[in-house]
């Protein structure tokens, strides 16, 4: 189970790459704990552009289970422009494959992550940064 992770915006890889669960920053983020978004992201991005881009790490997952990588813009768009209903769609598919999986994820809980995350990618849009994620699973 992750313990801790989040979605941010940052510069550049270098900047995103010192990011992490003890490190603070003052980059625009959206927590993202109990899941592993490495595995959410592709699932996003299929459900919301029917396609899945491959993710690319900044920071590769080693043995103390920490990871960064980049969003691929293709979701990080998709995201931008998605309207209510399809991030709620997307969010109750999501969590209802998460529950076949044996995973347990509220509905309620899908939305408002990805509402947030959504909003993060607006904001994206407006500044530049690209959307990153890191997360800790030990």
């Amino acid at each position: 189970m992750v313990l801790v992770g989040e979605f941010f915006l940052a510069e550049d890889d270098e900047s995103a790459g010192r990011v992490g669960p003890r490190k603070s920053h003052d980059f625009p983020a959206v927590p993202c704990d109990g899941i592993y978004p490495d595995d959410a992201v592709p699932r996003w991005e299929a459900l919301l552009t029917g396609a899945e881009s491959p993710l690319r790490y900044v920071v590769p997952m080693a043995n103390d289970g920490f990871t960064v990588f980049a969003v691929p813009q293709a979701l990080s768009t998709a995201l931008a422009g998605a309207s209510a209903d399809q991030l709620s769609t997307t969010a109750r598919t999501w969590a209802r494959t998460l529950s076949e999986m044996g995973e347990e994820l509220e509905p309620r809980s899908a939305i408002d992550l990805l509402e947030r995350l959504s909003a993060l990618a607006m904001s994206r849009a407006q500044r530049g940064p690209s959307l990153y994620c890191w997360y800790f699973a030990p």
